[in-house]
Protein backbone atom coordinates (compact mmCIF):
# COMPACT_ATOMS: atom_id res chain seq x y z
CA UNK A 1 0.00 0.00 0.00
CA UNK A 2 3.02 2.68 0.74
CA UNK A 3 4.71 1.92 -2.13
CA UNK A 4 1.68 2.30 -4.07
CA UNK A 5 1.09 5.80 -2.71
CA UNK A 6 4.72 6.30 -2.78
CA UNK A 7 4.84 5.49 -6.86
CA UNK A 8 1.47 7.48 -7.32
CA UNK A 9 2.94 10.70 -5.67
CA UNK A 10 6.46 10.22 -7.92
CA UNK A 11 4.59 9.93 -11.04
CA UNK A 12 2.52 13.27 -9.95
CA UNK A 13 5.03 15.07 -9.15
CA UNK A 14 6.92 13.95 -12.43
CA UNK A 15 3.67 14.74 -14.52
CA UNK A 16 3.32 18.35 -13.40
CA UNK A 17 7.38 19.59 -13.17
CA UNK A 18 6.50 18.29 -17.38
CA UNK A 19 3.77 20.50 -17.35
CA UNK A 20 4.40 23.38 -15.21
CA UNK A 21 7.79 24.80 -17.47
CA UNK A 22 10.57 27.01 -15.89
CA UNK A 23 7.65 29.92 -15.74
CA UNK A 24 5.16 27.81 -13.44
CA UNK A 25 5.51 27.04 -10.25
CA UNK A 26 4.69 23.94 -8.30
CA UNK A 27 3.89 23.03 -4.21
CA UNK A 28 3.01 20.16 -2.50
CA UNK A 29 1.78 20.71 1.03
CA UNK A 30 0.01 18.11 3.79
CA UNK A 31 -1.97 18.32 6.87
CA UNK A 32 -2.54 15.98 9.54
CA UNK A 33 -4.95 16.08 12.32
CA UNK A 34 -6.11 14.13 15.67
CA UNK A 35 -9.25 13.76 17.27
CA UNK A 36 -9.66 12.65 21.00
CA UNK A 37 -12.88 12.88 22.89
CA UNK A 38 -15.71 11.53 25.28
CA UNK A 39 -19.30 11.85 25.13
CA UNK A 40 -22.13 11.08 27.20
CA UNK A 41 -25.50 10.29 25.68
CA UNK A 42 -28.25 10.01 28.03
CA UNK A 43 -31.19 9.87 25.47
CA UNK A 44 -30.70 7.31 22.47
CA UNK A 45 -33.14 6.42 19.79
CA UNK A 46 -36.18 7.72 22.22
CA UNK A 47 -34.61 5.62 25.32
CA UNK A 48 -33.53 7.83 28.14
CA UNK A 49 -30.54 7.01 30.73
CA UNK A 50 -28.65 4.88 27.28
CA UNK A 51 -25.57 5.24 29.09
CA UNK A 52 -23.57 5.46 25.78
CA UNK A 53 -20.42 6.74 26.66
CA UNK A 54 -18.21 6.68 23.76
CA UNK A 55 -14.56 7.71 23.63
CA UNK A 56 -11.59 7.14 21.67
CA UNK A 57 -8.98 8.37 19.28
CA UNK A 58 -10.15 9.55 15.82
CA UNK A 59 -7.74 10.79 12.70
CA UNK A 60 -10.14 13.06 11.25
CA UNK A 61 -11.58 13.12 8.41
CA UNK A 62 -9.65 15.73 6.31
CA UNK A 63 -5.79 14.31 6.90
CA UNK A 64 -4.46 14.60 3.03
CA UNK A 65 -1.56 15.70 0.92
CA UNK A 66 -2.54 18.38 -1.84
CA UNK A 67 -0.10 19.27 -5.08
CA UNK A 68 -0.96 22.94 -6.08
CA UNK A 69 0.86 24.05 -9.28
CA UNK A 70 0.39 27.71 -11.06
CA UNK A 71 1.54 29.11 -14.81
CA UNK A 72 1.17 31.60 -17.10
CA UNK A 73 -0.35 30.66 -20.84
CA UNK A 74 0.74 32.56 -23.64
CA UNK A 75 -2.20 34.80 -23.56
CA UNK A 76 -1.38 36.06 -20.16
CA UNK A 77 -4.23 34.30 -18.12
CA UNK A 78 -3.10 32.50 -14.95
CA UNK A 79 -3.68 28.70 -14.22
CA UNK A 80 -3.75 27.48 -11.09
CA UNK A 81 -4.13 23.76 -10.47
CA UNK A 82 -4.93 21.56 -7.10
CA UNK A 83 -4.52 17.40 -6.68
CA UNK A 84 -5.71 16.72 -3.31
CA UNK A 85 -5.44 13.01 -2.12
CA UNK A 86 -7.01 11.93 1.22
CA UNK A 87 -4.80 9.85 3.95
CA UNK A 88 -7.61 6.62 3.73
CA UNK A 89 -6.49 3.35 4.80
CA UNK A 90 -7.51 0.94 1.20
CA UNK A 91 -7.28 -2.26 3.89
CA UNK A 92 -8.73 -4.26 6.15
CA UNK A 93 -12.72 -2.60 7.92
CA UNK A 94 -11.76 0.75 6.19
CA UNK A 95 -11.81 -0.38 2.70
CA UNK A 96 -14.88 1.48 2.27
CA UNK A 97 -13.16 5.02 2.24
CA UNK A 98 -10.22 4.11 0.35
CA UNK A 99 -11.10 6.80 -2.35
CA UNK A 100 -7.61 8.38 -2.16
CA UNK A 101 -8.40 11.31 -4.71
CA UNK A 102 -11.12 13.56 -3.60
CA UNK A 103 -10.31 17.11 -5.20
CA UNK A 104 -8.72 17.74 -8.48
CA UNK A 105 -9.46 20.99 -10.27
CA UNK A 106 -7.76 23.66 -12.57
CA UNK A 107 -8.87 27.33 -12.55
CA UNK A 108 -8.31 29.83 -15.08
CA UNK A 109 -7.98 33.62 -14.13
CA UNK A 110 -7.52 37.23 -15.32
CA UNK A 111 -9.20 40.62 -15.60
CA UNK A 112 -12.75 38.80 -15.84
CA UNK A 113 -12.77 36.62 -13.05
CA UNK A 114 -12.05 33.25 -12.43
CA UNK A 115 -13.08 30.23 -14.46
CA UNK A 116 -12.73 26.63 -12.56
CA UNK A 117 -13.38 22.93 -13.57
CA UNK A 118 -13.27 19.61 -11.35
CA UNK A 119 -13.55 18.01 -8.32
CA UNK A 120 -14.50 21.44 -6.46
CA UNK A 121 -16.95 22.82 -4.04
CA UNK A 122 -19.41 24.48 -4.97
CA UNK A 123 -19.29 28.09 -5.34
CA UNK A 124 -21.18 28.90 -1.53
CA UNK A 125 -18.52 27.33 -0.09
CA UNK A 126 -16.33 30.64 -1.10
CA UNK A 127 -19.33 33.38 -1.08
CA UNK A 128 -21.10 32.22 2.14
CA UNK A 129 -19.58 33.13 5.21
CA UNK A 130 -19.49 29.95 7.79
CA UNK A 131 -17.93 30.64 11.02
CA UNK A 132 -19.29 26.80 11.74
CA UNK A 133 -16.01 25.97 9.79
CA UNK A 134 -13.81 28.32 10.66
CA UNK A 135 -13.98 28.72 14.62
CA UNK A 136 -11.47 26.95 16.37
CA UNK A 137 -11.31 23.05 15.56
CA UNK A 138 -13.73 23.71 12.72
CA UNK A 139 -16.73 21.78 15.00
CA UNK A 140 -19.78 21.66 14.28
CA UNK A 141 -18.87 21.96 10.92
CA UNK A 142 -15.79 19.67 10.50
CA UNK A 143 -18.36 16.08 10.96
CA UNK A 144 -16.28 14.81 13.98
CA UNK A 145 -18.66 14.90 16.58
CA UNK A 146 -21.04 12.87 15.34
CA UNK A 147 -18.24 10.13 15.56
CA UNK A 148 -18.66 10.33 19.62
CA UNK A 149 -22.81 9.47 19.58
CA UNK A 150 -25.85 7.75 17.75
CA UNK A 151 -27.65 10.18 16.31
CA UNK A 152 -31.11 8.97 15.63
CA UNK A 153 -33.31 7.97 12.66
CA UNK A 154 -34.89 10.32 11.37
CA UNK A 155 -34.34 13.35 9.09
CA UNK A 156 -34.40 16.45 10.68
CA UNK A 157 -33.55 19.01 8.15
CA UNK A 158 -30.05 19.93 6.74
CA UNK A 159 -27.37 22.12 8.40
CA UNK A 160 -25.81 23.52 4.90
CA UNK A 161 -27.16 24.19 2.05
CA UNK A 162 -27.85 21.61 -1.00
CA UNK A 163 -23.95 20.92 -2.93
CA UNK A 164 -21.92 22.64 0.17
CA UNK A 165 -18.95 20.86 0.28
CA UNK A 166 -19.48 18.35 -2.19
CA UNK A 167 -16.28 17.56 -4.53
CA UNK A 168 -18.67 16.49 -7.19
CA UNK A 169 -17.60 17.66 -10.91
CA UNK A 170 -18.46 21.25 -11.79
CA UNK A 171 -17.76 23.98 -13.99
CA UNK A 172 -17.38 27.43 -11.64
CA UNK A 173 -17.13 31.13 -12.28
CA UNK A 174 -16.16 33.72 -9.69
CA UNK A 175 -16.68 37.54 -10.82
CA UNK A 176 -13.67 39.92 -9.58
CA UNK A 177 -15.36 42.69 -6.83
CA UNK A 178 -16.88 45.57 -8.19
CA UNK A 179 -16.90 48.40 -5.66
CA UNK A 180 -17.39 45.53 -3.06
CA UNK A 181 -19.86 43.66 -5.76
CA UNK A 182 -19.01 40.36 -6.85
CA UNK A 183 -21.14 37.26 -8.28
CA UNK A 184 -20.34 33.78 -8.47
CA UNK A 185 -22.49 30.73 -10.59
CA UNK A 186 -21.54 27.11 -10.35
CA UNK A 187 -23.13 24.15 -12.56
CA UNK A 188 -22.91 20.58 -11.43
CA UNK A 189 -23.90 18.17 -14.40
CA UNK A 190 -24.66 15.32 -11.76
CA UNK A 191 -24.35 15.30 -8.00
CA UNK A 192 -23.30 11.88 -7.83
CA UNK A 193 -20.56 12.54 -10.41
CA UNK A 194 -17.70 11.98 -9.04
CA UNK A 195 -14.66 11.95 -11.50
CA UNK A 196 -16.00 8.61 -13.29
CA UNK A 197 -18.10 7.85 -16.06
CA UNK A 198 -19.89 4.89 -14.54
CA UNK A 199 -21.61 7.32 -12.15
CA UNK A 200 -22.35 9.92 -14.50
CA UNK A 201 -26.20 8.76 -14.59
CA UNK A 202 -26.43 7.74 -11.15
CA UNK A 203 -29.30 8.32 -8.64
CA UNK A 204 -29.82 8.02 -4.80
CA UNK A 205 -32.35 8.08 -2.24
CA UNK A 206 -31.21 8.91 1.10
CA UNK A 207 -33.82 9.26 4.08
CA UNK A 208 -36.48 9.03 1.05
CA UNK A 209 -35.19 12.21 -0.44
CA UNK A 210 -33.62 12.60 -3.81
CA UNK A 211 -30.13 13.42 -3.05
CA UNK A 212 -28.05 13.08 -6.43
CA UNK A 213 -29.76 16.17 -8.18
CA UNK A 214 -28.41 16.66 -11.94
CA UNK A 215 -28.07 20.10 -14.16
CA UNK A 216 -27.83 21.91 -10.26
CA UNK A 217 -27.24 25.78 -11.17
CA UNK A 218 -26.11 27.73 -8.34
CA UNK A 219 -26.18 31.76 -8.29
CA UNK A 220 -24.47 33.68 -5.51
CA UNK A 221 -24.01 37.45 -4.60
CA UNK A 222 -22.24 39.15 -2.36
CA UNK A 223 -21.56 42.71 -1.05
CA UNK A 224 -18.77 43.65 1.16
CA UNK A 225 -17.97 46.89 2.84
CA UNK A 226 -16.27 48.26 5.41
CA UNK A 227 -17.52 51.62 7.87
CA UNK A 228 -15.04 52.66 10.89
CA UNK A 229 -13.89 49.95 11.20
CA UNK A 230 -17.00 47.42 11.22
CA UNK A 231 -17.12 44.73 8.00
CA UNK A 232 -20.15 44.01 6.85
CA UNK A 233 -20.20 41.08 4.44
CA UNK A 234 -23.88 39.91 2.98
CA UNK A 235 -24.35 37.33 0.50
CA UNK A 236 -27.86 35.69 -0.78
CA UNK A 237 -28.01 33.26 -3.55
CA UNK A 238 -30.22 30.48 -5.14
CA UNK A 239 -29.92 26.71 -6.22
CA UNK A 240 -32.16 24.86 -8.69
CA UNK A 241 -31.71 21.06 -9.99
CA UNK A 242 -33.49 18.38 -11.32
CA UNK A 243 -34.90 15.77 -9.73
CA UNK A 244 -36.68 12.54 -11.38
CA UNK A 245 -38.78 9.44 -10.82
CA UNK A 246 -36.83 6.65 -9.33
CA UNK A 247 -39.13 3.06 -9.33
CA UNK A 248 -42.20 4.48 -10.46
CA UNK A 249 -42.02 7.50 -7.58
CA UNK A 250 -41.54 11.26 -8.86
CA UNK A 251 -39.54 13.75 -6.91
CA UNK A 252 -39.26 17.74 -6.44
CA UNK A 253 -37.03 19.34 -8.46
CA UNK A 254 -34.45 21.52 -6.87
CA UNK A 255 -35.54 25.21 -5.16
CA UNK A 256 -33.36 25.88 -2.23
CA UNK A 257 -32.21 29.88 -0.79
CA UNK A 258 -29.46 30.76 0.55
CA UNK A 259 -28.20 33.71 2.51
CA UNK A 260 -25.63 35.02 5.12
CA UNK A 261 -24.60 37.84 6.85
CA UNK A 262 -21.16 38.99 8.82
CA UNK A 263 -19.75 41.28 10.92
CA UNK A 264 -16.16 42.17 11.81
CA UNK A 265 -14.36 44.48 14.21
CA UNK A 266 -10.93 44.33 15.15
CA UNK A 267 -10.46 40.48 16.80
CA UNK A 268 -14.21 39.89 16.76
CA UNK A 269 -16.45 38.16 13.94
CA UNK A 270 -20.00 37.44 13.92
CA UNK A 271 -22.32 35.81 11.65
CA UNK A 272 -25.98 34.17 10.70
CA UNK A 273 -26.55 31.49 7.87
CA UNK A 274 -29.49 29.93 6.49
CA UNK A 275 -30.48 27.94 4.09
CA UNK A 276 -34.09 26.90 2.52
CA UNK A 277 -34.80 24.28 0.47
CA UNK A 278 -38.63 23.42 1.78
CA UNK A 279 -39.60 20.26 0.01
CA UNK A 280 -36.52 19.82 -2.71
CA UNK A 281 -36.20 16.08 -3.20
CA UNK A 282 -39.28 15.12 -1.44
CA UNK A 283 -41.82 12.90 -3.21
CA UNK A 284 -44.36 15.15 -4.47
CA UNK A 285 -47.64 15.74 -3.39
CA UNK A 286 -46.54 14.48 0.31
CA UNK A 287 -46.47 16.82 3.05
CA UNK A 288 -42.72 16.73 3.60
CA UNK A 289 -40.91 20.13 3.49
CA UNK A 290 -39.66 23.25 5.40
CA UNK A 291 -36.47 21.66 4.80
CA UNK A 292 -34.01 23.93 6.14
CA UNK A 293 -30.90 24.83 8.66
CA UNK A 294 -29.17 27.87 10.43
CA UNK A 295 -26.32 28.78 12.51
CA UNK A 296 -25.16 31.58 14.25
CA UNK A 297 -21.67 32.09 15.88
CA UNK A 298 -19.32 34.29 17.26
CA UNK A 299 -15.63 34.34 17.15
CA UNK A 300 -12.52 36.55 18.85
CA UNK A 301 -8.68 35.99 18.23
CA UNK A 302 -6.15 37.21 19.97
CA UNK A 303 -2.49 36.36 19.73
CA UNK A 304 -1.95 32.60 18.76
CA UNK A 305 -5.24 32.14 20.65
CA UNK A 306 -8.63 31.85 19.31
CA UNK A 307 -12.12 31.14 21.11
CA UNK A 308 -15.66 31.16 19.47
CA UNK A 309 -19.57 30.06 20.39
CA UNK A 310 -21.74 28.31 18.08
CA UNK A 311 -25.15 27.62 17.74
CA UNK A 312 -26.99 25.57 14.46
CA UNK A 313 -30.70 24.37 14.22
CA UNK A 314 -31.96 22.89 11.70
CA UNK A 315 -36.45 21.82 10.85
CA UNK A 316 -37.86 19.14 9.26
CA UNK A 317 -41.55 18.39 8.42
CA UNK A 318 -42.01 14.98 7.86
CA UNK A 319 -44.23 13.30 5.18
CA UNK A 320 -46.93 12.37 8.19
CA UNK A 321 -46.59 16.57 8.48
CA UNK A 322 -44.93 15.91 11.95
CA UNK A 323 -41.87 18.70 12.95
CA UNK A 324 -38.75 17.19 13.73
CA UNK A 325 -35.83 19.48 14.71
CA UNK A 326 -32.15 19.22 15.99
CA UNK A 327 -30.06 21.79 17.91
CA UNK A 328 -26.30 21.60 18.65
CA UNK A 329 -24.09 24.00 20.77
CA UNK A 330 -20.13 24.24 20.25
CA UNK A 331 -17.78 26.04 22.41
CA UNK A 332 -14.41 25.86 20.95
CA UNK A 333 -10.47 27.62 21.77
CA UNK A 334 -7.58 26.71 19.95
CA UNK A 335 -3.72 27.76 20.35
CA UNK A 336 -1.40 28.12 17.60
CA UNK A 337 2.15 26.40 18.63
CA UNK A 338 3.77 27.89 15.64
CA UNK A 339 5.15 25.50 12.91
CA UNK A 340 2.11 25.11 11.85
CA UNK A 341 0.60 23.45 14.92
CA UNK A 342 -2.34 23.99 16.89
CA UNK A 343 -4.19 22.50 19.65
CA UNK A 344 -8.33 22.84 20.43
CA UNK A 345 -10.32 21.86 22.53
CA UNK A 346 -14.35 22.23 21.53
CA UNK A 347 -17.23 21.02 23.92
CA UNK A 348 -20.78 20.26 22.75
CA UNK A 349 -24.54 19.45 22.94
CA UNK A 350 -26.60 17.96 20.57
CA UNK A 351 -30.80 17.15 20.60
CA UNK A 352 -32.86 15.72 18.20
CA UNK A 353 -36.54 15.58 18.39
CA UNK A 354 -39.39 14.27 16.24
CA UNK A 355 -42.75 15.14 16.70
CA UNK A 356 -41.62 16.52 19.72
CA UNK A 357 -39.75 13.18 21.33
CA UNK A 358 -36.36 13.70 22.39
CA UNK A 359 -34.65 10.84 19.71
CA UNK A 360 -31.00 11.93 21.18
CA UNK A 361 -29.45 14.04 24.31
CA UNK A 362 -25.58 13.90 24.77
CA UNK A 363 -22.96 16.55 25.69
CA UNK A 364 -19.75 15.84 25.25
CA UNK A 365 -15.85 17.24 24.69
CA UNK A 366 -13.02 16.78 21.98
CA UNK A 367 -9.44 18.13 21.81
CA UNK A 368 -7.57 18.49 18.34
CA UNK A 369 -4.59 18.24 17.27
CA UNK A 370 -3.47 19.54 13.70
CA UNK A 371 -0.48 19.86 11.91
CA UNK A 372 0.46 21.86 8.50
CA UNK A 373 3.50 21.41 6.33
Amino acid sequence: MRKTILIGISALVLALTTVVRADGHMSLSGYQEFFVGSADQTIASSVTEAGIDKAGLSNGNYTRMTANYTSTLDSGLDLAGVYTMSARDCQGSRDAICGVVNYNSITLSGGFGSVGFGEKFDVGASMLSRLTAGVPTGEPDGGMLGHFYTGGANPYGSANETNYADNSMKVTFNSNSYSGFSFAAGYTPNMANEGTQDDAQATTITNEKYTSFSDVITVVGKYDTNMDGIGLTVAYGMITGNAGQVAGTNYNDLEENVYSAKLTYANFSADYRKNEADNSGQVKNSLAGKDEGTSICGMYTMANMGVAACQVDTNFTNSSNQDNNSKTRTYSANYNLGGGMKVGIVYFDTEQKANSVTDTEVDGILSKISVGF
